[in-house]
């Protein structure tokens, strides 16, 4: 079967392991050519030999995002490398944890500039070459259900991702007539070191073993969640603009507008891209 991105060329922010990792692997399955952005170059490295290693194409970009001028140089490697971007996925994320009431300014900083502001200035800069470009794209927000659950101890993390969502929103009225479909992924949770380190201080936060235990339980993995960034990636997932979607093993969802939704289920799990799509087809 003919690959859903042959030709195509994406940007993953935050993509030197866990999540990130898993969108860029799965991107390169399909047939794109990955800008794999991390702001740490060796474990970058190591996911562009991953992808060479399966016959994909990929460079690194060694660049910290929560800014504009490094945003702008993390669309251009994709441009010099590959004469074109159509993907862009802002993944990338450094989180400080702890009370509210306690939280330092640098904590509130680093994790709004990284999550937030990497996800605007990636956004705007990658919205502004598909402009010129006049063949659309695709821009993926990573999101969180956090942000209207309430967390204890990661206050700058669910603000920051409150933010990604409202930017999302805003972002596909703004760019839908020029072509660029814009949505968001919130996983769930899934093996990442900060959602290990979160799952590890249940404890400590005073929740009895068997809830952490229970909750450790629910954890997902990378690739169980990557399909959805294919799809939104996608011909087919393009048609589609504004909305948050979620996936497990189990389930998938549709989290916004404007409410959540039954999910739809299959027992078989982990889901393919074409499962994906037949799902939100019969969601409507």
């Amino acid at each position: 079967m003919p690959r859903k991105l042959e030709g195509q060329v994406a940007v993953v922010t935050g993509a030197g392991r866990g999540l990130g990792r898993a969108y860029a692997l799965a991107l390169s399955a399909e047939g794109a050519s990955v800008v794999v952005n991390d702001r740490d170059d060796e474990p970058a490295a190591s996911v562009v030999k991953e992808i060479a290693s399966g016959g994909g194409t990929a460079v690194v970009c060694g660049e910290a995002v929560g800014s504009r001028p490094a945003a702008a140089r993390v669309v251009r490697a994709a441009v010099d490398a590959f004469g074109r971007l159509d993907v862009m996925i802002t993944n990338a994320g450094a989180d400080r944890r702890g009370s509210v009431l306690d939280l330092s300014d640098e904590d509130w900083e680093v994790t709004l500039r990284t999550h937030l502001f990497g996800s605007i200035y990636c956004s705007v800069e990658a919205a502004r070459v598909m402009r010129e470009q006049g063949q659309g794209g695709a821009i993926i927000n990573i999101t969180s259900d956090a942000f209207h659950m309430g967390v204890g101890t990661l206050a700058p993390y669910c603000t920051s991702k409150g933010g990604i969502y409202g930017l999302m929103r805003v972002l596909a009225v703004e760019l839908g007539p020029l072509g660029i479909s814009v949505n968001a992924i919130a996983p769930p949770s899934t093996r990442t070191e900060p959602m290990l380190a979160f799952a590890d201080s249940l404890a400590a936060m005073g929740l009895p073993d068997e809830q952490v235990a229970a909750f450790k339980a629910t954890i997902q993995e990378p690739e169980d969640v990557a399909p959805l960034a294919v799809f939104l990636a996608s011909a087919e997932g393009r048609k589609l603009s504004g909305a948050v979607l979620s996936l497990t093993h189990e389930e998938f969802m549709v989290l916004d507008p404007p409410n959540y939704s039954a999910p739809v289920r299959q027992d078989h799990g982990p889901w393919t891209v074409d499962e994906v799509i037949a799902a939100v087809r019969q969601r409507g």
